[in-house]
């Protein structure tokens, strides 16, 4: 059994071993076809083993100190006794062994050991958790750590770094995937044309995780093969998908005058109702070709509000639990009604038209607002994401929307709304809710506490803040 083996029966194998592999390729013609693979695999289970073997040998040489002082002595000794190191290499495997020194690491430790996980996955889990572990909860360590080790296990680097966003999500401190989307989002862009001198013209496109996932929603579909008249669609998929773009762009400008004729591009995004509620976690696309790109907590309470987007709300077991409150989104007779009473964005002095704003809940859908004319106000995508960013409070008194741009404000007024809610259920009295009947008068109020007066006066023309 290998396992029982002393050193010096050890050091004699792997000098066997060596022997059996000089010299392989002149050999290979005695295989037969079949044989080969499985004796490729034979090769590679060495190979592991050796790799596992180079990571003990120089774990040991460091615990006694044979390797000299710190880092720079462990590179030298490695470069001294294993000269496959001359080329590079070297720190990828003292970088790994020093880590694994840390208790932390004892995992990762025993799965290199174990030939389980590559020396070069290895390094990357290292570098990637090394990265990571200030954003994360201190008590959710050691699970992500265990996430990306399992993952170095099957797969390679590549899927290791892929999973960082999903690791900050499940594990980051609240709000910390958000703010990665926002830092992201700053840096999106759309270059301004640029010649080639015979007569195209090259754009440089930068986008975000959401700006890709909405953009793949209304250009998927378009851009697949259409054949005309019987024959194939020759088109390649660049320019396919390029005519895709330029029907959206057309639709959007065509509806200038009126509520667009199509809906608009539908993305599918689940996350549990909870997280919804505390902005916590994130919202996962499903159902298109962008399934699995994850969206932060507020960039999806902010896609809540728009038509275009059906958000599907999960319970604890993953059973949908509704596709909105039956008649969630604004309809587009709300919608015509909107852009008669806002006239456009009615964020103070944007001059966005209604044609290029959204529906947007007052009173955040995911917190319990309905969707109905007095919570809605117009915004432009700017000053959409902006309001949600800054948790800005706006509100509607009369036909006008009015904002009070005070960081939190939004936050303040639910806090004080949920109080009042609160004690008026402790005096078993609806006196004190804001969207209730008050305690013996039957006077109606609206959601944010003002008296409703009966017939709503005819609407003014549109108003620009």
């Amino acid at each position: 059994m290998a396992g029982g083996m002393t050193f010096a029966q050890r050091r004699k194998a792997l000098r066997r071993a060596c022997a059996a592999l000089e010299g392989l390729d002149a050999e290979l013609w005695r295989a037969q076809g079949s044989e080969l693979g499985p004796f490729m695999s034979l090769v590679d289970q060495v190979a592991q083993r050796a790799a596992a073997g180079q990571a003990a040998v120089l774990g040991e040489a460091i615990e006694r100190g044979e390797a000299g002082d710190g880092t720079s002595g462990a590179h030298r000794w490695l470069r001294e006794w294993a000269g496959s190191f001359h080329a590079g290499g070297s720190a990828q495997l003292v970088g790994v062994v020093e880590a694994s020194r840390e208790q932390r690491y004892a995992g990762l430790r025993t799965a290199v050991l174990a030939a389980r996980l590559p020396v070069v996955n290895a390094a990357c889990v290292v570098e990637e958790f090394e990265r990571l572990r200030h954003r994360l909860h201190p008590e959710a360590h050691e699970a992500a750590l265990d996430c990306m080790v399992g993952l170095g296990e099957t797969a390679g680097r590549r899927e290791i770094r892929a999973v960082r966003q999903r690791i900050v999500a499940r594990y980051g401190h609240d709000g910390e995937f958000q703010a990665d989307q926002d830092r992201l989002a700053e840096r999106t862009s759309m270059s301004q044309p640029r010649a080639d001198g015979g007569g195209l013209f090259d754009y440089h496109l930068v986008v975000d995780a959401e700006a890709k996932a909405v953009i793949e929603a209304a250009v998927g579909a378009l851009s697949a093969p259409r054949p005309a008249d019987g024959e194939p669609d020759r088109r390649p998929s660049g320019q396919r998908r390029l005519d895709a773009l330029l029907d959206v762009v057309r639709r959007g400008v065509a509806s200038a005058e009126g509520v667009a004729t199509t809906t608009k591009a539908q993305l599918f995004v689940t996350m549990s109702l909870a997280d919804l509620r505390a902005g916590l976690g994130a919202g996962t696309v499903v159902g298109s070709a962008e399934t699995g790109t994850l969206l932060g907590p507020e960039t999806v309470r902010r896609l809540s509000c728009d038509a275009g987007i059906v958000p599907v709300v999960l319970g604890e077991r993953g059973e949908v639990l509704d596709w909105g409150r039956r008649v969630r989104l604004f309809t587009e007779a709300q919608t015509r009604a909107l852009w008669l009473r806002d006239g456009g964005c009615t964020f103070p002095r944007c001059p966005a038209p209604a044609a290029w704003s959204d529906a947007h809940h007052l009173w955040h859908w995911a917190d319990g607002g309905p969707s109905d004319l007095g919570n809605a106000a117009l915004l432009c995508g700017r000053h959409h994401t902006l309001v949600h960013k800054r948790r800005y409070l706006g509100r509607v008194r009369g036909q006008r929307v009015e904002w009070d741009l005070s960081p939190g404000s939004y936050d303040l007024w639910l806090d004080s709304r949920e109080a009042a809610a609160g004690d008026a259920r402790a005096r078993g009295s609806s006196e004190a809710c804001p969207d209730g009947n008050a305690a013996g008068t039957g006077q109606a109020f609206d959601v944010w506490g003002e008296p409703v007066t009966g017939t709503d006066p005819a609407p003014p023309p549109p108003w620009r803040p």
